[in-house]
């Protein structure tokens, strides 16, 4: 299924995922797969695409890179109002394709992609899991998830003083939300599960690599989107932009995926 990724007898490999689509349709997902070896050269790599594209722009090293806003010329993302305003649809998407070409200069790492005709997230990510232990069980080596999504530790990282109530209302939050994508990795048979641990939520406002995760969960939707109208229909307009800039990625896409994608109950 995932010929190419390397040879059995890897340690780990750390999976990042997020997810895109269209709530009306179907929801997509992107894991970005890198062996825990190549982990430091993979986020070097996002890094340097950040570093060019605040030479070239003034998008903030540390302003999380929210996809959806980002090509979409929503929000602030420059070190200056003026940058900001010079910051249009056209620069984002071009910072875009800086960032997934530098990522892609990186040999050591996968993209895979899914999607499927539901709305409710976890049933995809239930398949996309599947794959994944599969896949680890027939390289002989081990996975370990991180998902975007609330930590609830919030109160750990700013500067806000929380109150012991709202603490642990967070971390009720956190839980709660995460539900049911724990239950995915729980009923993964514990004889010879290759996914390991329950799913580890990563908030994307301080996860580099989840960053990484959702601009190619959305800009991988929006060339599926482009390619194919007869399952996604005319409700939204495909951003060239965004399909350009995974397709910078194509040399570490899927052996013998569509494009990057693997689609699962297509109409």
């Amino acid at each position: 299924m995932f010929a190419g990724l390397g040879a059995g007898g890897a340690v780990v490999y750390f999976c990042y995922i997020d997810d895109s689509g269209d709530s009306r349709i179907g929801s997509t997902m992107s894991a970005l797969l890198v062996e825990d070896k190549h982990w430091t050269g993979l986020l070097k790599s996002w890094l340097e695409g950040r570093r060019r594209i605040h030479d070239e722009w003034g998008v903030g090293k540390n302003t999380e890179i929210h996809a959806n806003k980002f090509l979409k010329g929503r929000g602030s993302f420059c070190d200056t109002p003026q940058q900001d305003r010079k910051f249009g649809k056209a620069a984002r998407a071009a910072a875009s394709r800086v960032l997934l070409r530098t990522l892609a200069d990186y040999e050591q790492f996968r993209v895979v992609s899914f999607g499927m005709a539901t709305t409710r997230n976890h049933e995809l990510y239930k398949e996309v899991i599947a794959h994944l232990d599969d896949w680890a069980r027939s390289e002989d080596t081990y996975v370990v998830v991180f998902y975007d999504g609330l930590q609830g530790f919030k109160h750990l990282l700013d500067d806000d003083i929380l109150e012991p109530h709202q603490g642990r209302e967070q971390w009720t939050a956190a839980a709660r939300n995460a539900a049911a994508y724990r239950r995915v990795h729980r009923s993964l048979d514990i004889a010879d599960r290759r996914v390991l641990e329950d799913v580890l939520m990563q908030d994307s406002r301080y996860s580099q690599l989840i960053q990484a995760a959702d601009l190619i969960a959305y800009c991988s939707f929006h060339k599926h989107l482009q390619d194919h109208p007869e399952i996604w229909g005319d409700g939204i307009t495909p951003l060239p932009g965004a399909a350009i800039a995974f397709s910078r990625l194509r040399k570490h896409w899927l052996d013998g995926s569509d494009q990057g994608m693997i689609w699962w109950r297509h109409p």
